[in-house]
Parts: structure tokens; sequence; C-alpha cells
């Protein structure tokens, strides 16, 4: 029994990081087009910027593409939660690394089959005019992408082991890797949050019922983690 739930959990965090790369894969395609010149905008507007803007708005599911803003955070935060819990630190990172790879692989697979309706959905919403398009990213974008993963995932994992060990220690890892997305990612952690916060205030559905959810998500997976098993204290293993 407990072997089926580490490897149903395993499999569901393979889907969820594949969401969430395929996200930032798809989205990364409409900036290459803008980069290679194939997107004129109105007079006075600089298309590159727009296209940027707009790609960072698909992957977060902020450019009307989603029920639920930041569905790829959502969906990754709930699996890794509940796949890192009863492993030991050398097992997360083992086994996350070859999940990371393979959501890597699977992700770059499926992104050109979005490129399409992104560029569909830009073209409606921003009123420009594309000449050539391309279904493929940079690898500068995937490079991105698979660093905004692995910093997500390991403020999911040390929030988790934080409440576990008792010790604020864990999260100084994902404070730092935050940090250097700052500099790695054009729009940034400030940007898209208080645009959600905005639209929340604004009353936007979508924007208040992903902003309720973090609370009672957030609250749930706590409390899963405070009714689990513990291991005796001191485990060297799983040591920071």
């Amino acid at each position: 029994m407990k072997r089926r739930f580490s490897l149903t959990t395993a499999a569901l965090t393979l889907v969820a990081c594949i969401l969430f790369l395929w996200m930032f894969f798809a989205a990364a395609t409409l900036e290459r087009t803008a980069e290679l010149g194939g997107i004129s905008a109105a007079p006075g507007h600089d298309a590159r910027a727009v296209a940027y803007e707009f790609a960072a708005k698909w992957r977060h599911g902020m450019a009307g593409n989603s029920p639920l803003y930041m569905p790829g955070f959502f969906a990754a935060a709930i699996a890794i939660w509940f796949w890192c819990g009863g492993r030991s630190l050398p097992r997360i990172l083992a086994e996350g690394l070859i999940l990371v790879s393979a959501a890597s692989v699977c992700a770059a697979l499926l992104a050109p089959l979005a490129a399409r309706r992104i560029l569909s959905d830009f073209v409606a919403q921003e009123g420009v005019t594309v000449s050539q398009a391309t279904s493929s990213g940079t690898w500068v974008a995937s490079a991105q992408g698979v660093y905004s993963l692995l910093t997500w995932s390991s403020l999911i994992i040390a929030s988790r082991l934080s409440i576990r060990w008792r010790s604020p220690r864990p999260l100084l890892i994902p404070l730092v890797l935050n940090l250097v997305l700052g500099f790695v990612r054009p729009w940034t952690v400030a940007d898209f949050t208080s645009r959600w916060m905005r639209q929340a205030l604004d009353g936007e559905t979508v924007a208040v019922i992903s902003l309720l959810l973090v609370p009672i998500i957030s609250g749930f997976m706590v409390w899963v983690e405070l009714q689990s098993p513990r291991k005796k204290a001191g485990a060297p293993e799983t040591a920071f």
C-alpha cells in the first residue's frame, strides 16, 4: 500500500511538473516570434515588450486561458507536498532530478501544440499584426522555466521540512533561489502578484477564486503534515 501511494504521488508530481513547464515553454514561442521580428504593434508601442508581457500573463493563467490563475503552480504545490512527505532529503533530490528531467522533455514536446492558440489569443487581445510565427522557444526561456520550477519546488519542500523539523532553516534555500529568480525572470513575482491583487480587488471572478484558494490549500497542506506520523528526531540523513 505504501509503495502504491509513493508511485501514485510520483506520477501525479510528474504530470503537475509537465503542466508547469508546458505553460512556460509554450509561452516562450510567442517571445521567440517577437525576437524574430514577426510582430508589429501600433505606433508608439514596443511589439517585443507587448509580446513578452502577454507571454508572462499566459504562462501564469492570467490571459483568459485558464479557469484558475497560476494553474501550474497550484498543481505542482499540491502534488509535490504529498510526494515529498515521508521521503528523506537524499531521496527527494534523486527522484526530483529524474522527475524534472522527464517533465522537461515532455513539456518541450507538447509546447509547439499550443503555439497557434497563444498567437491567436495574443492577436485578438492586443490587436497586433503577425507576419511570421515560430512554434519553438529558446534555450534561455526553457532554462528560466526549469529554474522557476526548481525554485517553486524548493519552497514547497522546504516549507514541509520546516514544519516537520520545527525550524525555519530549510526556508533559507528557496529564499536565495527566489532572489536569483528576480534577476533571471523579466516579469517578477511582484509584477504578477500586484496584478493579481488589483484584479481581485476589482472583483474579477477568476482572480478572487484563485486568491481564496491560496489560504485554503495552504492550510490543508499544513494540516496534512501535522497529522503525518513523525520519524525520530535527529536523523542525520535529512538534516540541512
